[in-house]
């Protein structure tokens, strides 16, 4: 089940809409596509409850989902139990549509100076950090030709299955991460994600992920196993949960039920979930760092 293609860093966008490269709209697009949510308000003010409702949806390689996730990381640990942690995944089904989209991305998935100037701008633009531009071309250009992308990407999709944006390891990796979400504790799954997205690439994440799942005391023949018993009982339920909400950008995140668009530090994030409680607990007053302007940039 090889999956399609990692839109957002080839400079293209899927079926005419959506974000291109690192989250910037095309020039030829005249008016932008709706948002399939809302945004929030500002200030911020979602509903009150007692225990807080943090969903979170992401894709395990998206540079902004890992994003969203490091910020929201300090929050867990200061946080904890006091808030109900919702990951979720943004996985869809493989149509004809899906396989002549990954067709005619192939080309801007190709390693040259192009692919090379759009990380240099990414990476100018604040949206891509830890990397410089021959590592992003490295990890989301991997192709030298468009005819070996289609042969990787495209050729074997199966209509009918199911696929991550950034191919089928990330799929494998995203129900993984489910996985060690239902089986183990909440601190081992932070822990897992965070040192997955420290060490690992989409492209060595088959065998990486062991090491990363060891070190967070998972138990990693449970994870391989149930991912494959379950594979696809687990996708079919990410998949009804993005579509129940609406959501196709990773990383999209919904505080008791209301869209959040602002900052991804962990003290914008800390505000935010904050904001929700009903009797706000003493680890609010706890500074996470500095408040950061909104930002931008999605998977999509």
């Amino acid at each position: 089940m090889l999956l399609v293609v990692a839109g957002f860093l080839a400079g293209t966008t899927l079926a005419n809409k959506g974000p291109d490269f690192f989250g910037q709209k095309k020039q030829a697009e005249a008016e932008p596509t709706p948002s399939a949510v809302a945004p929030s308000p500002v200030p911020f003010n979602p509903p009150k409850s007692a225990i807080p409702e943090i969903k979170f949806f992401v894709m395990s390689f998206c540079p902004y989902g890992n994003q969203a996730e490091a910020g929201l990381a300090p929050v867990y640990e200061l946080l904890g139990d006091l808030v109900d942690w919702q990951p979720r995944y943004i996985i869809s089904s493989v149509t004809q549509a899906t396989v002549d989209q990954c067709k005619t991305s192939c080309p801007s998935r190709v390693a040259n100076d192009q692919a090379k100037t759009q990380c240099q701008d990414a990476i100018d633009k604040g949206q891509l950090t830890g990397m410089d531009a021959e590592t992003c071309v490295k990890n989301y250009f991997p192709y030298k030709t468009a005819d070996e992308c289609i042969q990787a990407e495209c050729s074997t999709l199966k209509i009918g299955s199911y696929e991550s944006l950034h191919g089928e390891r990330e799929l494998n990796q995203d129900l993984r991460e489910i996985v060690a979400f239902n089986t183990g504790t909440l601190k081992q799954w932070w822990q897992f994600v965070s040192l997955v997205n420290q060490n690992c690439t989409v492209e060595n994440v088959e065998t990486c992920w062991k090491d990363q799942a060891t070190t967070a005391e998972l138990n990693t023949a449970t994870i391989a196993s149930q991912t494959s018993s379950q594979f696809k009982t687990l996708a079919d339920k990410e998949i009804e949960e993005s579509t129940k909400m609406q959501v196709s950008g990773s990383p999209t995140i919904f505080i008791n039920g209301t869209i959040y668009n602002g900052g991804r530090s962990p003290e914008d994030y800390k505000k935010a979930v904050c904001s929700a409680f009903e009797t706000v607990p003493e680890q609010c007053a706890t500074i996470l760092g500095e408040a950061s302007a909104s930002t931008s940039g999605e998977c999509n």
